[in-house]
């Protein structure tokens, strides 16, 4: 895979249109303009999970997650939340920058202790509004899991 750093994360109205297709969506506010007009909106409405594209276009001077002293072997993905300020529409252009990173400690009832760090990316469009936080959740087991 190529390691190419667009600006931001554009938001394409035929991208919007596959990746609705790609889910057998038809609805007409994610394909039609016409119909996005008509029922108010500024463009085809990405749909929510559109999202997780944001994957693809990481900003080099963002700072994401740090995975500094984490033992890889024992990583867990923890989850994953999305909080919308505002639907996502064709022409806009995201850009991320990070937002707070927390961790804590639980013990675990097999594992040991286990530690969880949740971080924060703030994308906000070209006006300088949040648009999307994404809120991602590792944890790290203390160890191989014991009977």
């Amino acid at each position: 895979m190529a390691h190419i750093h667009p600006p931001g994360f554009p938001i394409e109205r035929g991208k919007i249109h596959e990746f609705a297709n790609s889910l057998l969506d038809d609805d007409p506010l994610y394909h039609d303009l016409d119909a996005a007009l008509a029922a108010g909106l500024p463009s085809v409405v990405a749909p929510p999970t559109f999202s997780s594209a944001a994957a693809f276009f990481p900003d080099p001077n963002a700072q994401g997650m740090s995975m500094k002293g984490l033992d890889l072997r024992f990583l867990l993905h923890g989850g994953q939340e999305l909080v919308f300020e505002r639907p996502i529409f064709a022409g806009d252009e995201l850009h991320s920058e990070p937002g707070e990173t927390t961790s804590w400690e639980k013990e675990g009832r097999r594992g040991g202790t286990m530690k969880f760090i949740r971080n924060e990316m703030i994308w906000r469009d070209k006006a300088g509004e949040i648009v999307l936080r994404i809120f991602n959740t590792l944890i790290q087991t203390a160890g191989v899991v014991k009977d």
